[in-house]
């Protein structure tokens, strides 16, 4: 296992990570062997002081570390001044992110989704390799100086390129795959929220879908969606990546066709961990709503699924107004027992957009619309009366016009009623 050491810099008053990236590091399979803090504005060579670094320089050495990691982004400058001094491999939060998405990435999407990530942060770091090989400060870089980084970096942009074109076609595909499922008429709910919620042990609670659960930052990279009953009424679930607090703003958007998921949702059901201390619930809330604002999903899109009520050991009301001071419904729920689903799916389908009442009249001819209705929606009662089949049921706005269009063709009527 690989020995690492964990930097922290930060200002007064601000609030320290480290645990977080202590977290991250472990799930990467790193061992972490010591910690380093220091409060004060960044360095501009180092990002942390001068003194500092020759303290970290003798960490290293003390702890036979073989990696530092800073929970700070790093410039390229400061990567090979810190390399330099301390003689082993430096990252930041950001490199360290991507490992542990390398490791987790199983489907083809992701993995693009990784590289170019990667890819298009090594950019600049090309720049500055190129830079310091015209002032000879960065002999035998790939064997052959600043003509092979000068060829490495064009290999680079063709490449993002490539993957940009491949990506975009993946999303076409996608859009047309939740374009037809809009048009079917079957509502779709988004599971989201700060990674380590609970959101695959809720998927799995609402559709009886397994999904890989190991209780470690980013276990879903891939989006998986199974279908559920809300109150009888059907609706499809999909159980999305994982947010992070200051998630880089190149990982979300390299992410969009994962996170695009969200954005063709009915409703985004955002799961958080209410067994959390008071500050990390707020933190943790604030950070996924951000994100989710960043997305363009709409506050009144929203359900909060206060989730690990069975782990809390303290009164859970002071918990719960943290979140519902937000101005999102707010439903407690422990998804590994089963507590308070019935209540998360009635509020659920309380907040599903454009889900109406239907009143229809058929002729025997057009009995099978029922099945149609009753697959797709929800048929609250049937009735013979008059020579005809009278039938009130619920769906998508979509799927009630869809049906009472075909119900008229074949003479019948229908009557739309708002919820």
């Amino acid at each position: 296992m690989v020995r690492v050491i964990l930097v922290e810099r930060r200002y007064p008053g601000e609030k320290s990570y480290l645990y977080e990236l202590r977290e991250l590091a472990e799930a990467a399979g790193y061992e972490v062997v010591g910690e380093v803090v220091q409060v004060r504005a960044p360095d501009s060579s180092y990002q942390i002081g001068r003194g500092k670094v020759e303290e970290l320089a003798e960490l290293v050495k003390t702890k036979e570390a073989q990696k530092v990691i800073f929970f700070n982004e790093l410039k390229p400058v400061q990567v090979y001044n810190l390399q330099r001094k301390l003689g082993v491999e430096v990252i930041d939060r950001f490199e360290l992110i991507l490992e542990i998405f390398a490791q987790r990435a199983g489907s083809r999407e992701a993995k693009l989704q990784i590289e170019l990530a990667r890819l298009k942060r090594q950019l600049p770091f090309i720049k500055e390799a190129l830079h310091l090989a015209k002032l000879d400060e960065y002999p035998g870089f790939l064997g052959g100086g600043e003509y092979v980084i000068d060829a490495y970096y064009k290999h680079v942009v063709r490449r993002i390129a490539r993957i940009e074109e491949e990506l975009y076609k993946l999303r076409r595909k996608k859009d047309e795959r939740f374009y037809k499922r809009r048009e079917r008429g079957i509502p779709f709910i988004s599971i989201t929220g700060y990674t380590g919620a609970g959101k695959t042990t809720l998927f799995k609670a609402l559709t009886g879908k397994s999904g890989y659960v190991d209780g470690k930052p980013f276990a879903t990279l891939s989006t998986k969606t199974g279908r559920t009953s809300l109150l009888g009424r059907p609706a499809l679930v999909s159980d999305t990546i994982g947010f992070i607090d200051s998630l880089p703003p190149l990982l979300l958007d390299s992410f969009y066709t994962t996170l695009g998921e969200v954005l063709h949702s009915d409703l985004v059901l955002l799961v958080v961990d209410v067994s959390d201390k008071l500050e990390e619930i707020e933190r943790k809330a604030l950070a996924s709503l951000d994100v989710l604002e960043e997305l363009g999903v709409d506050m009144g899109q929203i359900v909060i699924a206060a989730n690990k009520i069975d782990a809390v050991q303290v009164p859970l009301a002071e918990r719960l107004s943290i979140l519902e001071g937000l101005g999102v419904e707010v439903v407690p729920i422990s998804a590994l027992r089963g507590e308070g689903l019935e209540d998360l799916k009635a509020s659920l389908l309380k907040h599903l957009p454009d889900y109406v009442r239907v009143h229809l009249e058929l002729p025997p001819n057009a009995l099978y619309l029922v099945d149609e209705l009753k697959s797709l929606g929800f048929v609250e009662k049937v009735e013979f009366l008059d020579g005809f089949v009278h039938v009130v049921g619920e769906g998508k706005i979509s799927l009630v016009k869809r049906i009472g269009s075909r119900a008229e063709a074949e003479g019948g009527r229908y009557r739309i009623q708002r919820r």
